[in-house]
């Protein structure tokens, strides 16, 4: 297949940067060419400028509506795949420099649950027949590529009807012995509210909701859970405490009780993510867990959320629930994260520090 001068030289830039294991390319005509890798945001010597044009030819040729709706909105999103080793998700934004551009760099290959080390409590909640499953985390933390792997290795392993509404496509399933529909908001429905509910009309067993920004898809999302079907998504939130309190304060104080009562009802569970640098290069994944049993839905019904860290911490453990701090604590033990770092991670710096000493590490104090 024959592309253009832009889609190849944008192409080159996958190949180079995905190599070199990046997570993200950054394209300014003032600043040049900048990469992400291991968390650190460096400038590429080679491309000390990028023409303005070529930003902009990529966004006319990749963004939806092209360059008079970029100028129309002052901002643009997409996914493109151009056919080599790795894919793009492009998030065009018009600033004080100009238009400028990143390029999440998306493999191919979809990660197995074991490359990730995703505990099997994970696996299991995700086989779970209907209920809202949540990855929380910020921007960068692995929310996307964690659910990817659970779905595909049902997607691969068993027959089911997956319904994915992503904004826009990161990964790509491969046919497997599941039926897999993937739609861009956008590009192929209008908002994720509206394409849950076009989504229960093809009667699937998991809806993959990109993520709940707003109470219309909030509501969405609840609605299918209790409906029977198994509904995963994401949200912006540091812990287990603001994931139900974000998504509880997305609706009108006159909507939130009986949106608690529901979300006590439907929430499977909540997966709150940390991407952190590793000793000797890499990344390693923290993971705060949380399952909705019997006592965490009492917590979630009687409104202090405060309660949350504590019983992940005591007799949440009996049931494979994990506090952040915990979690730290485990990779610091794994030598995978210096002692300080956990420290300057966690929330909950007293209980962190108890771990540690616990574990015979003495962290500088900050």
């Amino acid at each position: 297949m024959t592309h253009s001068p832009v889609a190849e030289q944008l192409n080159s830039l996958l190949e180079y940067f995905g190599s070199e294991k990046c997570s993200d390319i950054h394209l300014s005509a003032r600043r040049g060419v900048w990469f992400v890798k291991d968390k650190a945001t460096l400038a590429h010597p080679d491309y000390p400028v990028m023409p303005q044009e070529f930003i902009n030819q990529i966004i006319e040729e990749f963004v939806p509506g092209g360059i008079a709706k970029f100028e129309e909105h002052q901002q643009g999103d997409a996914s493109f795949d151009i056919g080599g080793n790795f894919r793009g998700r492009i998030a065009a934004r018009k600033t004080l420099a100009g238009a400028t551009i990143t390029i999440r760099i998306i493999t191919r290959d979809i990660p197995t649950v074991e490359q990730l080390n995703l505990p099997e409590s994970l696996i299991d909640a995700a086989n779970r027949p209907a209920g809202l499953f949540l990855f929380t985390g910020q921007t960068g933390s692995g929310k996307s590529t964690s659910i990817a792997a659970l779905l595909n290795k049902i997607n691969l392993e068993q027959p089911s009807a997956i319904y994915t509404l992503e904004a826009p496509i990161e990964f790509v399933y491969p046919d497997g012995k599941s039926l897999v529909n993937q739609r861009e908001i956008g590009a192929h429905v209008d908002s994720f509210a509206v394409g849950v509910e076009n989504a229960k009309r093809s009667h699937p067993k998991i809806i993959l909701v990109g993520e709940i920004l707003s109470p219309e898809t909030a509501r969405s999302a609840i609605v299918a859970a209790a409906s029977g079907h198994m509904v995963v998504s994401t949200m912006h939130a540091g812990s287990t405490a603001e994931t139900i309190d974000g998504l509880i304060s997305m609706f009108p104080p006159s909507e939130q009780a009986l949106i608690r009562t529901q979300l006590s009802q439907v929430l499977i569970g909540i997966v709150v993510q940390q991407l952190l640098p590793k000793v000797g290069g890499g990344m390693a994944m923290a993971q705060e867990i949380a399952f909705n049993t019997r006592a965490f839905s009492e917590i979630i019904l009687g409104s202090d959320m405060k309660l949350a860290q504590a019983h992940l911490l005591g007799t949440g453990r009996q049931d494979r629930m994990v506090a952040m701090e915990a979690s730290l604590a485990e990779l610091v033990k794994a030598e995978s994260i210096t002692p300080e770092l956990a420290m300057k991670m966690a929330r909950d710096q007293r209980t962190m520090n108890d771990l540690l000493t616990q574990a015979g590490f003495t962290p500088a104090k900050g």
